[in-house]
């Protein structure tokens, strides 16, 4: 292109990007009523030891990309998407487990349910089981046992049910742990929201009665979550599709060996997830 039309290649840098900036405004629109929030890395600065991150705004109903913003705070978020016109139309709000993100939610859409991310919620007990294990300094021998935990049991066959359950004899943390994440799992089981309200209270009643400190913050969270996370049960939404955004976004820096510029950054994504 500098050869053909004899023009620098800074020339050419900004002709590109006004042109997605002009294509990206012939896609604007109100807000749909589902959409979905969640966060990725786009910056690690290793002389100010800082992490940059940027908030991704996903479509559900015509599944693609409907903004990018720089930061996650919620006056950031504010700034940045009150140019939209029609939060009123927002019905269904997923987003990860992230006090900020629900606390925008709430007062940027007025009509909006919750919903709290399926997967989120599944693996809130996943860190724990992993530092009972590192306790444990298992053998070698164990490694078949311990990615055993790594599945669902609802996969495994009857042999490999009982040898896990043998196995998890002599360890009573790490079995109660495992058993919490299983009766987690069996909530997500259920269908109906009234159904899986009463299954949550019989959860979080049992948690109670134990002793073991990452299960008591696992009641306080789910307490404090209550309302989000049985709102999966009125529409089945996760944020399955805005990790799906989130997988593109690193593919995006990947090829560009990383961006300095925002604004570029997000004239880019926009375009490939149009």
């Amino acid at each position: 292109m500098r050869r053909t039309y004899r023009c620098s290649s800074g020339l050419l840098h900004r002709v590109l990007y006004e042109q997605l900036e002009l294509k990206r405004r012939t896609r604007l629109y109100p807000w749909p009523e589902k959409v979905g929030i969640d966060e990725h890395l786009f910056k690690h600065d290793f002389r100010l030891e800082q992490r940059r991150f940027v908030t991704m705004v996903v479509d559900h109903k015509n599944k693609r990309l409907m903004e990018l913003v720089e930061g996650k705070s919620g006056a950031e978020l504010n700034a940045a998407l009150q140019h939209i016109p029609g939060r009123e139309n927002v019905r269904w709000v997923t987003l990860d487990m992230s006090d900020s993100y629900r606390s925008f939610a709430r007062n940027f859409f007025p009509n909006a349910q919750l919903v709290a991310d399926k997967f989120h919620v599944l693996r809130l007990l996943t860190p724990a089981i992993h530092r009972a294990l590192r306790a444990l300094n298992l053998p070698k021998e164990a490694l078949p046992m311990y990615r055993l935990l790594r599945k669902n049991p609802r996969d495994l066959t009857a042999k490999w049910r009982w040898q896990l359950r043998c196995w998890l004899a002599d360890k009573p943390a790490l079995r109660e742990l495992c058993a919490a994440r299983e009766a987690l799992f069996g909530l997500y089981r259920t269908r109906g929201h009234g159904r899986a309200s009463r299954a949550m209270t019989r959860l979080t009643d049992a948690l109670a009665l134990s002793s073991l400190p990452e299960l008591k913050t696992l009641r306080t969270t789910l307490m404090r979550w209550r309302r989000e996370v049985l709102a999966y049960f009125l529409c089945g939404l996760t944020n399955g599709r805005v990790e799906g955004f989130n997988g593109k976004a690193k593919l995006v820096i990947r090829r560009a060996y990383g961006y300095k510029s925002f604004r570029n950054y997000r004239l880019r994504l926009l375009s490939c997830c149009a």
